[in-house]
């Protein structure tokens, strides 16, 4: 909880050009020029004594001008920097900041400020007091609201005060509840000062200031973060966070590329994002010992390893990640363990050696892993509730013995993860002081939060949550893939449900996954700092600090729908068949949003200055760029299959487009690892097209593509047509929207019939549907080959009328046909009896190669709707209505839909609110209604309409709970909808037994859930006589219980039945 002591300033002058906030914090930290310090003509100068001290001070009691305000930290006008007092007996996590603070002042202005332990000289009048509220030095300062602090967790104060010590005419009082909350002071004041928590990871340029002050008037308190514990764990490292590690600090190849230089750097970044907690790499590291000499094997007397002991001194929480116990690592049991890992079998060796971990781990803050999972993170063989609840007080068994009567202060947590979540479901007892830590499902969707019953449970309980994975149905770790307002609405839940003991992030490899990691953390140190709707704020504000005030809105709104086009689904699942390259024009769609975003992020990185480029492209353009490009090749790869099946020449353009894609990318990763004198070298080494399987492939390959031969012409197949012209051949092929087949000619896809196809129709036209339809008109065969259009009514309009494709397939055109509306003429019976109008066009393509292809353009022209009509209209044979875009809605009982910016796949979702066990009778909740209106005909042969409710992907994480939500069509009955199937995966006998075991207590439709990212309940409604009529109909939805997140409504006449596959579905229906 962020709490604001201000004093309002209006009117002063000050200059905040180029302003670094510290995210979601009040700024107290500014760059005042030296006219406004110098203010009056009794404050023309400085007068600098022999220690370089600034004698700079007014009188309480006098009124403050803008040059009054500022209590100067450092000034190179000067040559002087305000000295740090610390207390010697003081944590040595503070002294280590504070010694970093110093630095950061020293990059920022070129001064560097001396620290001083206890006392100062006494020619120092002004100083910086750090200090946690229990220190003697603390306790001796005035001013210091201790009752504010003392027994508080990771809290912190800082503010100026006159005469705080003796000898001291003033001085900034920065102090913490414990030493992180002194830790994190200091740290707020080095971003606000410009200095990112990134400024290594992401190269973050520092700005030089020629001052940095902090304004007296004002008072910066942080109470105790929403979550204890806020932990990152670097897991899937291979290969690139290793491979970067190795060649980085030129490790051999049998020596651990992680150790303490690595770690100092990464303990310094999280302790900057108010951070905590650590799992470190496991997958071929070994924490605890890493640096120690073991040639001899591991010290007889536990002893902490030098990347332990690193943690302890820097002030971080050190862990071992959900399968782990008892501070020891899978490699170190590898490497050191004897016999099986089965608990059963092998207890006394397998006790020894976690007793080993709890032994090393004392006098180490740490947060201990229980339980236990099979070897390798797979399912415990044998495992039951009995037999792993008695496994974890062993555990605990342990440490007591090793902690005597100290164990009750020892932090413990039980990780629920895959299959022991089902163990949870089937009522596992977890001991009061140990907290529950709940998985997600892997891919972000909560599986669990703490139940209402055991909301008294000691110890609480917490979250570990993924943005990087390996397993199935995907691995996921080579670029940002995270829908950043879906991370808000899942951890919303969590907080609402006070599971928030921990939050810990897997991060992979950490690179490109900086700011989706960021926000997560931002979320658990401070949720009330971004409630609903706050992404767009939080990326506002990254973006100026990472990048500057003058390209942060529009880094923001780019980042912004890269998180919405990114969230769509993980880049290894995309292929060549993911969007419709037939319908919607949605393949074209998809490219064009990523085209626009790495058109408009080039421009912003053009405008930055050398310094800040490569952060931008690191953390910005590359995303966009690798994203655009892979999406590129993927639509080419599926291109070149349709249009060979087409036998259109382009298969061969599509083909080489692929490849130069490819290429591009394996390019787009070499300017990366090349910047900066190849710092980032093997970073983005990550596999990711063109994967076999759930686990990624060695070496990135390309996915097949298909040539055809462009010497040949295309024949027109067997079996010919009556009266076809014998031995005729065509050099062009003309294809349609919605269609897969080709003409002239037969392509076994032209028809239902599969042979001897008429020419094709289109589907449909309306003044409600789609305002164009397409044909291509392409090469098939080695010739140039011109052609020609023609309409047979002036209502019928066509984009070219002429033209010529080349004979390789490089020039082929897309020609668009629409309807000028204005200009079709209804009979006055039609109007007089309010009557849907049909009539048909046609648009004949010849070729000089003799090619004939008469295209059938039917459209129909339905009565308007009333003037006073509001809400969205029937078009094409269906409605889809995005979930905000509603007519009405009403509230009950304090909830309500409220819309989630940026959420899903197109828009936005819309949730119940606030998050809760509130479980409203169908029908009786809060409401969205939709008002919409039908053209009339769709009733009079069909008796049902199919509405499909798009919904996120979550799972019932309510635990004895279904998640549920009621639909009403007009005045029918509402229908209680339960979208998410009870029968869990793992028990689907249909299932492949590898599957059920990989997953974990997931329901049944999980993999296409999560592969989608979007869950669609299909409902069939009966059509009564009203809807032979034209006229106005209403859906309402009806909120049930939380954590249902309304993306879309699709009201199915059979229009997008009739049109087949699409992945995001059609655009939304005209809305007025």
């Amino acid at each position: 909880m962020l709490i604001g002591n201000t004093a309002l300033i209006a009117g002063l002058g000050l200059s905040f050009l180029g302003q670094v906030f510290s995210l979601g914090e009040e700024r107290v930290i500014s760059f005042p020029t030296l006219s406004e310090l110098e203010g009056r003509e009794s404050y023309d100068h400085f007068i600098e004594n022999q220690i370089g001290q600034v004698p700079f001070y007014s009188s309480r009691n006098e009124k403050k001008t803008s040059h009054q305000e500022h209590f100067v930290l450092a000034s190179k006008h000067h040559k002087h920097a305000t000295p740090l007092l610390l207390d010697s007996k003081d944590d040595q996590a503070i002294h280590v900041a504070a010694q970093t603070f110093a630095e950061d002042v020293h990059k920022v202005t070129g001064q560097r400020p001396r620290l001083y332990n206890d006392t100062l000289p006494h020619s120092i009048e002004r100083a910086l007091i750090v200090g946690s509220i229990n220190s003697d030095l603390v306790k001796n300062v005035k001013g210091v609201k201790r009752d504010e602090l003392e027994g508080k967790w990771e809290s912190y104060s800082i503010g100026w005060e006159e005469q705080p010590l003796k000898g001291l005419k003033e001085g900034l009082i920065i102090t913490g509840s414990d030493r992180r909350g002194t830790i994190y002071a200091l740290y707020t004041l080095s971003e606000q000062m410009g200095i990112s928590p990134w400024y290594f990871w992401t190269d973050t340029p520092v700005r030089p200031k020629d001052i940095v002050a902090f304004n007296r008037t004002k008072k910066l308190n942080h109470g105790e973060p929403t979550v204890k514990y806020r932990g990152l764990f670097i897991n899937d490292e291979h290969p690139a966070l290793w491979g970067w590690a190795q060649q980085h600090w030129n490790r051999d190849p049998w020596e651990t590329a992680f150790q303490v230089e690595m770690y100092e750097k990464w303990f310094e970044m999280m302790l900057r994002l108010k951070s905590n907690y650590h799992w470190p790499a496991m997958w071929a590291s070994m924490f605890d010992v890493d640096g120690l000499d073991i040639s001899n094997g591991m010290p007889k007397i536990p002893t902490p390893g030098p990347n332990q002991v690193l943690a302890n001194k820097m002030g971080v929480v050190m862990g071992t990640s959900h399968h782990e116990p008892m501070s020891r690592n899978k490699p170190e049991w590898d490497s050191f363990g004897v016999g099986k890992w089965d608990y059963n079998e092998n207890k006394d060796t397998l006790t020894e050696f976690w007793k080993y971990g709890a032994e090393r781990a004392k006098g180490m803050e740490t947060l201990f892993t229980l339980g236990m999972r099979g070897d390798g993170d797979e399912p415990l063989s044998g495992a039951s509730n009995a037999l792993v609840q008695n496994i974890t007080n062993a555990q605990l068994g342990l440490l007591d013995d090793v902690y005597g009567d100290g164990s009750d202060k020892i932090s413990k947590m039980w990780c629920m993860y895959k299959e022991v979540a089902g163990y949870y479901m089937n009522g596992l007892e977890v001991p009061d002081d140990v907290t529950v830590l709940f998985a997600d499902d892997n891919y972000g969707n909560l599986m669990s939060v703490l139940p209402t019953d055991k909301q008294d449970h000691k110890a609480g309980a917490g979250i570990y949550y993924h943005v990087d994975y390996v397993g199935f149905p995907r691995d996921y770790k080579w670029t940002n893939t995270i829908n950043l307002a879906k991370t808000w609405e899942q951890m919303n839940h969590a907080r609402s449900f006070n599971t928030t003991s921990i939050w810990i992030l897997n991060v992979g490899s950490l690179k490109p996954l900086e700011m989706p990691s960021e926000h997560f953390l931002a979320l658990a140190y401070d949720s009330d700092a971004w409630p609903r709707n706050s992404v767009g704020k939080f990326l506002r504000a990254w973006a100026e600090r990472e990048f500057g005030e003058e390209v942060a809105e529009e880094t923001a709104s780019i980042m912004s729908k890269y998180s919405l086009y990114a969230g769509r689904g993980k880049a290894e699942l995309i292929n060549g068949t993911t969007f419709s390259l037939t319908n919607y024009e949605e393949a074209e769609r998809v490219l064009a949003g990523w085209n626009d975003l790495v058109v408009r992020a080039g421009k912003v990185y053009e405008k930055l200055d050398k310094a800040t480029k490569p952060s931008f492209f690191q953390q910005v353009y590359m995303l966009c760029a690798g994203q655009a490009n892979l999406n590129r090749l993927h639509i080419a790869v599926g291109r070149s299959h349709l249009y060979a099946f087409q036998a259109r020449t382009a298969a061969n353009e599509f083909a080489k487009e692929a490849i130069e894609a490819f290429y591009n990318d394996a390019n787009i990763t070499e300017t990366f690892h090349s910047m900066l004198n190849r710092k980032w070298d093997h970073m983005w080494d990550q596999v990711h097209v063109n994967y076999y399987g759930a686990l990624e492939p060695i070496r990135d390959s390309l996915p097949a593509v298909k040539f055809v031969n462009p010497y040949l012409p295309s024949r027109p197949g067997i079996p010919i047509k009556e009266h076809a012209l014998p031995g005729y051949v065509a050099y062009l092929r003309v294809t349609a929207e919605n269609f897969v087949g080709a003409w002239p000619g037969d392509t076994g896809k032209n028809c239902d019939a599969l042979f001897k196809c008429p020419d094709p129709t289109l589907l449909t036209m309306d003044p409600y549907g789609a305002k164009t339809r397409w044909i291509d008109i392409g090469s098939g065969g080695p010739k140039d080959t011109k052609f020609t259009l023609k309409t047979d009514h002036d209502w019928l309009k066509i984009s070219e009328s002429k033209g010529q494709v080349k004979w390789d397939g490089s020039d082929d055109t897309r020609i668009y046909i629409s309807i000028n509306w204005d200009k079709v003429k209804i009979p006055k019976d039609f109007k007089e009896n309010n009557e849907i109008y049909k009539t048909e066009g046609h648009v004949l393509i010849k070729g000089n190669d003799r090619t004939n292809v008469t295209i059938t353009v039917p459209i129909e022209v339905p009565p308007s709707p009333p003037s006073d009509f509001k809400g969205h209209i029937q078009g094409d044979g269906y409605l889809v209505i995005e979930a905000a875009h509603f007519t009405r809605r009403s509230s009950k009982d304090g909830y309500a839909f409220e819309e989630i910016e940026g959420y899903g796949r197109t828009l936005s979702g819309v949730e119940m609110l606030p998050s809760s066990t509130q479980n409203f009778t169908v029908g009786q909740g809060p409401e969205l209604e939709y008002d919409f209106w039908t053209h009339g005909d769709n009733g009079k042969n069909a008796k049902n309409v199919e509405v499909i409710v798009q919904i996120g992907p979550t799972n019932n994480f309510i635990v004895g709970k279904e998640l549920a939500f009621g639909i009403q069509l007009d005045d029918q009955s509402p229908k209680e909808i339960h979208p998410i199937p009870t029968l869990l995966l793992t028990d689907n006998v249909n299932e492949e037994p590898f599957k059920r075991s990989a997953v974990g207590a997931v329901p049944s439709d999980w993999e296409n859930a999560v592969s989608s990212e979007n869950r669609n309940a299909t409902l069939s409604f009966k059509l009564d006589d009203s809807w032979k009529s034209s006229g106005k109909h209403t859906v309402k939805l009806y909120g049930m219980t939380t954590g249902i997140v309304f993306e879309r409504i699709w009201i199915d006449f059979g229009g997008i039945k009739e049109r087949g596959y699409s992945y995001l579905g059609p655009p939304e229906s005209v809305r007025v």
